[in-house]
């Protein structure tokens, strides 16, 4: 598989992200606002068809779980995009990562990509309006994205994390014991059923509804979700996140997730909580997407932004 850097467009991904919703300290680039959880996901049997990878083979794996809103702009209202952070704590002390979003597709092929359409429809001062005239000509040429905005635009906003399907927008290769490659995509299905409103409807509510609604929920009980792999076949677009695969490609229910109270980063041990979604483990690969490559560095330098990386060492003062 060809590999490209996954540094090079890392800071003008993550600046151009800033340009769009202001820089916030101590917030993520983008999905600023959100809540951690705990709980723990048991694969079914069934799972190990497909993977070798040690949180599918039918343990129970503990989980934490973030939920966010989208964008970067931790005082903005909730809009029709949230997103899911999954880690699993797998029994060899090492941790893996699956990190889906409410919608199905991303809105761009290549960084460079997004990179022209951040640039064209940044707004002129952080917070204001989006400048749609001057991101026309793009959209033109690049129908693809336009096709994804188009869906976004139309898609309904949660009325609960309960209640909403989360899909990974990049295609995994599973490879099983014995080395046979399944591609897949990954989605996290309620079993409480899937539930939407407008997303106007939820603009005009408290900007912490849904993690609030989250938290009441969890004191009557666990909220469950089932993993579901959708199996590509050959001519299935590997590495193009704005194509989706034909609705008749089979779907396999894979394993079950429990979520049981709030948790912070501090009881996990872990102050930054980076959901590098390229931080996979054996038995799951990445492909030739370079969206998906392109985000190890995105994660990375938004995480240095909001904690001031190494400079925060207790040591760092003696070097400076």
């Amino acid at each position: 598989m060809a590999q490209i850097s996954q540094y090079d467009h890392a800071e003008a991904l993550v600046d151009g992200a800033h340009e769009v919703f202001g820089f916030h300290p101590g917030y993520r680039a983008l999905h600023a606002d959100g809540r951690i959880y705990r709980g723990g996901f048991r694969a079914l049997p069934i799972a190990r068809q497909y993977t070798r990878a040690a949180h599918l083979q039918g343990d129970l794996i503990p989980v934490s779980v973030r939920f966010s809103k989208g964008g970067g702009n931790p005082d903005a209202p909730f809009g029709a995009t949230v997103g899911m952070a999954t880690r699993f704590y797998l029994p060899n002390g090492r941790t893996t990562n699956l990190v889906m979003l409410s919608q199905l597709l991303f809105p761009a092929r290549r960084p460079e990509d997004l990179i022209e359409a951040i640039g064209l429809a940044a707004p002129a001062e952080p917070g204001g309006p989006l400048n749609k005239a001057a991101l026309l000509p793009f959209l033109k040429d690049h129908p693809e994205v336009a096709e994804v905005l188009q869906m976004r635009a139309a898609a309904l906003a949660p009325t609960s994390f309960a209640h909403s399907e989360f899909h990974a927008v990049h295609v995994f290769r599973y490879l099983s014991a014995d080395d046979t490659v399944t591609n897949v995509r990954c989605h996290w299905i309620p079993q409480a059923g899937v539930e939407g409103r407008p997303a106007e409807e939820l603009a005009a509510l408290s900007r912490e509804v849904l993690l609030d609604e989250f938290d009441e929920r969890l004191r009557d009980g666990p909220v469950g979700f089932d993993l579901v792999l959708e199996i590509g076949r050959d001519g299935d677009p590997l590495d193009d996140p704005t194509a989706l695969w034909p609705a008749d490609r089979e779907r396999v229910t894979v394993g079950t997730l429990q979520l049981t109270a709030p948790v912070t980063p501090g009881e996990l041990g872990d102050p930054v909580m980076n959901h590098d979604p390229t931080k996979v483990t054996d038995g799951i690969e990445l492909n030739d997407d370079p969206i998906l490559q392109a985000r190890r560095g995105v994660y990375e330098v938004s995480a240095a932004y909001r904690t001031g990386g190494w400079h925060t060492c207790p040591f760092a003062q003696h070097y400076e």
